[in-house]
């Protein structure tokens, strides 16, 4: 991605890789001494909505907008420029469905899972692993879209104290639970990185996504794009923007993270098959308004799920 544009434009990137937090409390810190070094932040949606805009640190990204193929509803697949949040505050460079259950084919019959609700199935017990819902991530957006768009909050309180009685094996390592899955140490692995599961696939490991009747969410995942308050060279920092915003600069950054993009015409060559959604599948949109709401769902997790993280 930075060669592409370097070798566009003759403009030089210097990258910054790190957490959501991380980068976040440096951001304030420079912020404080007056000091000003970014001019571009790529990162995960729920990063942006609940770290970085809260704090301040964040501009209008709709104001940096230039190129006619860039503001022209009819290039995103959402018919409309995909920003997260009314003020305009990050646009979705990605549109990956996320499916929450992951299944050793060899230790899981075919449409032998077909809800939520039966994970809860008692064979299953000891056989869970999980995503840690208590931090920001895959299962705090799994258990959002439960009492978010699902259940309402009290039936997933309910759901989740049963799971806690399967005695999953929670995580935060996101390639270890995905290749606990495929050895078969555990036969269902619930909110799963889609790279990470991917990745087994690709190696002819037992593993494949559930088809859920319930649905999943339709997220960007990592692919957040955002700027500073005040871009440290805004005129770079605007170039940057619309060109990974136009068809040939989305076109690199699909291919190189390999997931499906937000634009209509994005590439699909390069990415597997199994990140595109099935005609049959629902899919529920990432809202600012549920992004928010993991904060609560977090909480509660915590106290839930409290017997199985010690």
């Amino acid at each position: 991605l930075a060669s592409a544009f370097e070798k566009k434009y003759g403009i030089k990137v210097e990258w910054v890789n790190g957490r959501g937090e991380e980068l976040t409390q440096r951001m304030q810190t420079e912020k404080t001494a007056g000091i000003k070094t970014v001019d571009v932040i790529m990162s995960g949606d729920a990063t942006i909505l609940t770290v970085l805009k809260p704090r301040g640190l964040l501009g209008k990204i709709g104001t940096q907008l230039l190129l006619p193929e860039v503001t022209d509803p009819q290039a995103w697949i959402t018919k409309r420029v995909p920003y997260f949040d009314k003020d305009q505050t990050g646009i979705a460079l990605l549109a990956t469905p996320q499916r929450y259950v992951l299944q050793n084919t060899t230790m899981v019959k075919e449409n032998e899972i077909t809800s939520y609700k039966d994970l809860l199935n008692p064979k299953w017990k000891g056989k869970i692993t999980m995503n840690d819902p208590t931090i920001t991530g895959t299962a705090s957006g799994f258990i959002t879209l439960l009492a978010f768009n699902l259940w309402g909050v009290e039936a997933t309180k309910d759901f989740m104290r049963q799971l806690v009685k399967q005695e999953p094996a929670i995580t935060r390592d996101r390639r270890l639970q995905a290749e606990w899955v495929a050895r078969g140490k555990h036969a269902i692995s619930i909110a799963t990185n889609f790279e990470n599961a991917i990745e087994f696939m690709n190696l002819g490991s037992p593993v494949a996504f559930v088809k859920i009747k319930e649905g999943g969410k339709l997220g960007s995942g990592a692919g957040g794009l955002s700027v500073p308050e005040t871009p440290a060279h805004p005129n770079a920092s605007k170039v940057f923007i619309n060109w990974i915003l136009s068809k040939e600069g989305h076109a690199v950054f699909v291919k190189s993270y390999g997931s499906p993009g937000s634009r209509s015409d994005a590439p699909r060559e390069t990415i597997p098959p199994q990140m595109f959604a099935e005609p049959d599948e629902k899919f529920y949109d990432e809202t600012e308004e549920s992004i928010l709401f993991r904060a609560e769902m977090m909480k509660i997790a915590k106290e839930i799920f409290a017997p199985v993280l010690k």
